[in-house]
Protein backbone atom coordinates (compact mmCIF):
# COMPACT_ATOMS: atom_id res chain seq x y z
CA UNK A 1 0.00 0.00 0.00
CA UNK A 2 1.63 3.33 -1.13
CA UNK A 3 0.12 4.91 1.92
CA UNK A 4 1.33 3.01 4.79
CA UNK A 5 4.76 3.04 2.96
CA UNK A 6 4.65 6.95 2.62
CA UNK A 7 3.71 6.95 6.25
CA UNK A 8 7.08 4.99 8.03
CA UNK A 9 9.27 7.24 6.35
CA UNK A 10 8.45 9.99 8.61
CA UNK A 11 7.92 8.38 12.13
CA UNK A 12 10.60 8.24 14.23
CA UNK A 13 12.85 4.92 15.08
CA UNK A 14 12.50 3.62 18.07
CA UNK A 15 15.89 2.64 20.38
CA UNK A 16 14.89 -1.02 19.79
CA UNK A 17 14.63 -0.75 16.29
CA UNK A 18 17.96 0.99 16.01
CA UNK A 19 19.66 -1.79 18.25
CA UNK A 20 18.52 -3.77 15.75
CA UNK A 21 19.33 -2.26 12.69
CA UNK A 22 22.92 -2.02 14.67
CA UNK A 23 23.02 -5.61 15.14
CA UNK A 24 21.86 -6.62 11.65
CA UNK A 25 24.01 -4.38 9.88
CA UNK A 26 27.41 -5.53 12.62
CA UNK A 27 26.59 -9.09 11.72
CA UNK A 28 26.93 -8.10 7.55
CA UNK A 29 23.46 -7.60 6.40
CA UNK A 30 22.92 -5.33 3.29
CA UNK A 31 21.07 -1.95 4.20
CA UNK A 32 18.29 -3.99 1.64
CA UNK A 33 17.86 -6.75 3.75
CA UNK A 34 17.99 -4.72 7.28
CA UNK A 35 15.44 -2.08 5.25
CA UNK A 36 12.97 -4.88 4.38
CA UNK A 37 13.13 -6.88 7.97
CA UNK A 38 12.76 -3.33 10.20
CA UNK A 39 10.30 -2.32 7.44
CA UNK A 40 11.87 1.02 7.31
CA UNK A 41 13.39 2.84 4.31
CA UNK A 42 17.00 1.76 3.25
CA UNK A 43 17.75 5.49 3.93
CA UNK A 44 16.70 5.75 7.27
CA UNK A 45 18.93 2.32 7.78
CA UNK A 46 21.89 3.92 6.14
CA UNK A 47 21.58 7.05 8.47
CA UNK A 48 21.36 5.11 11.78
CA UNK A 49 24.01 2.78 10.33
CA UNK A 50 26.04 6.33 9.34
CA UNK A 51 25.61 7.75 12.93
CA UNK A 52 26.73 4.50 15.10
CA UNK A 53 30.21 4.38 12.64
CA UNK A 54 30.91 8.42 13.11
CA UNK A 55 29.73 8.73 16.56
CA UNK A 56 29.67 5.20 18.48
CA UNK A 57 25.56 6.23 19.13
CA UNK A 58 22.34 5.20 17.51
CA UNK A 59 20.55 7.80 20.13
CA UNK A 60 18.09 10.49 18.77
CA UNK A 61 19.78 13.82 18.31
CA UNK A 62 17.93 16.17 20.81
CA UNK A 63 16.99 19.48 19.73
CA UNK A 64 15.58 18.65 16.08
CA UNK A 65 12.60 20.13 14.74
CA UNK A 66 11.22 23.77 14.83
CA UNK A 67 11.46 25.80 17.70
CA UNK A 68 8.84 26.71 20.20
CA UNK A 69 6.84 29.85 19.53
CA UNK A 70 5.27 29.64 23.19
CA UNK A 71 6.17 28.37 26.32
CA UNK A 72 4.59 25.97 28.04
CA UNK A 73 2.41 28.27 30.27
CA UNK A 74 1.20 30.11 27.11
CA UNK A 75 0.24 26.38 26.40
CA UNK A 76 -1.56 26.18 28.87
CA UNK A 77 -3.66 29.24 28.81
CA UNK A 78 -4.56 28.87 25.22
CA UNK A 79 -6.55 25.71 26.55
CA UNK A 80 -7.85 27.01 29.57
CA UNK A 81 -9.44 29.91 27.38
CA UNK A 82 -11.17 27.35 25.27
CA UNK A 83 -12.25 25.65 28.39
CA UNK A 84 -13.60 28.88 30.01
CA UNK A 85 -15.60 29.75 26.63
CA UNK A 86 -16.01 27.16 24.38
CA UNK A 87 -16.99 29.26 21.41
CA UNK A 88 -13.87 31.61 21.43
CA UNK A 89 -12.32 31.90 18.00
CA UNK A 90 -8.62 31.63 17.41
CA UNK A 91 -7.77 35.43 16.31
CA UNK A 92 -9.19 36.13 20.17
CA UNK A 93 -6.95 33.33 21.67
CA UNK A 94 -4.23 34.46 19.44
CA UNK A 95 -4.72 38.12 20.69
CA UNK A 96 -4.73 37.45 24.66
CA UNK A 97 -1.90 34.94 24.54
CA UNK A 98 0.30 37.94 22.69
CA UNK A 99 2.23 36.11 20.71
CA UNK A 100 2.74 35.90 17.13
CA UNK A 101 1.52 32.09 16.00
CA UNK A 102 -0.57 30.67 13.89
CA UNK A 103 -3.76 29.63 13.56
CA UNK A 104 -2.54 25.61 13.07
CA UNK A 105 -0.42 26.12 16.65
CA UNK A 106 -3.52 26.88 18.59
CA UNK A 107 -5.38 23.74 16.70
CA UNK A 108 -1.90 21.71 17.14
CA UNK A 109 -2.52 22.70 21.48
CA UNK A 110 -6.00 22.31 21.71
CA UNK A 111 -6.44 19.05 20.08
CA UNK A 112 -3.40 17.82 22.29
CA UNK A 113 -5.72 18.51 25.34
CA UNK A 114 -8.11 16.50 23.49
CA UNK A 115 -10.43 19.85 22.13
CA UNK A 116 -11.16 19.91 18.80
CA UNK A 117 -13.42 22.08 16.97
CA UNK A 118 -17.18 21.35 16.72
CA UNK A 119 -20.56 21.74 15.51
CA UNK A 120 -22.81 22.23 18.65
CA UNK A 121 -26.17 20.10 19.15
CA UNK A 122 -29.17 21.92 18.13
CA UNK A 123 -31.21 18.99 19.40
CA UNK A 124 -30.50 15.79 21.25
CA UNK A 125 -30.27 12.58 19.40
CA UNK A 126 -33.50 10.18 19.64
CA UNK A 127 -33.45 7.58 22.63
CA UNK A 128 -34.42 4.20 21.55
CA UNK A 129 -38.34 5.02 23.31
CA UNK A 130 -38.26 8.23 21.02
CA UNK A 131 -37.89 5.67 17.83
CA UNK A 132 -40.96 3.60 18.64
CA UNK A 133 -43.25 6.39 19.52
CA UNK A 134 -42.23 7.56 15.93
CA UNK A 135 -42.86 3.83 14.27
CA UNK A 136 -46.06 4.09 16.14
CA UNK A 137 -46.93 6.90 15.16
CA UNK A 138 -46.22 5.94 11.30
CA UNK A 139 -47.68 2.31 11.79
CA UNK A 140 -51.08 4.11 12.68
CA UNK A 141 -51.47 6.53 9.42
CA UNK A 142 -49.99 3.78 6.81
CA UNK A 143 -53.26 3.40 5.85
CA UNK A 144 -54.13 7.18 5.52
CA UNK A 145 -55.14 7.99 1.49
CA UNK A 146 -54.79 10.97 -0.17
CA UNK A 147 -57.78 13.11 1.35
CA UNK A 148 -56.15 12.45 4.92
CA UNK A 149 -52.62 13.50 4.29
CA UNK A 150 -54.00 16.86 2.65
CA UNK A 151 -55.48 17.98 6.05
CA UNK A 152 -51.43 18.03 7.40
CA UNK A 153 -49.04 20.92 7.34
CA UNK A 154 -45.37 19.67 7.06
CA UNK A 155 -42.72 22.28 8.07
CA UNK A 156 -39.06 21.41 6.73
CA UNK A 157 -36.89 23.26 9.70
CA UNK A 158 -34.06 23.24 7.06
CA UNK A 159 -32.53 26.38 6.48
CA UNK A 160 -30.50 27.51 3.71
CA UNK A 161 -28.09 30.46 3.77
CA UNK A 162 -27.10 32.22 0.68
CA UNK A 163 -24.52 34.50 2.17
CA UNK A 164 -21.29 34.07 3.76
CA UNK A 165 -22.14 33.86 7.44
CA UNK A 166 -24.66 31.03 8.81
CA UNK A 167 -24.07 32.16 11.93
CA UNK A 168 -23.22 28.95 12.96
CA UNK A 169 -20.70 28.50 16.10
CA UNK A 170 -18.20 26.17 16.39
CA UNK A 171 -17.26 25.12 19.94
CA UNK A 172 -14.06 23.34 21.56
Amino acid sequence: MPGKRARRHFSQLSEFKRGLIIGMKTAGWSTRRVAGQVDRSECAVRNCWEQWTREGTHARKTGSGATRKTTRREDRKIVRQALVDPTVTQSTIRADVGVAIVPQTISRHLAEANLKSKHPFHALPLTPEHRQLRLKWCQGRSMWNVTDWQKVVFSDESRFVLGTDGKCVRVW
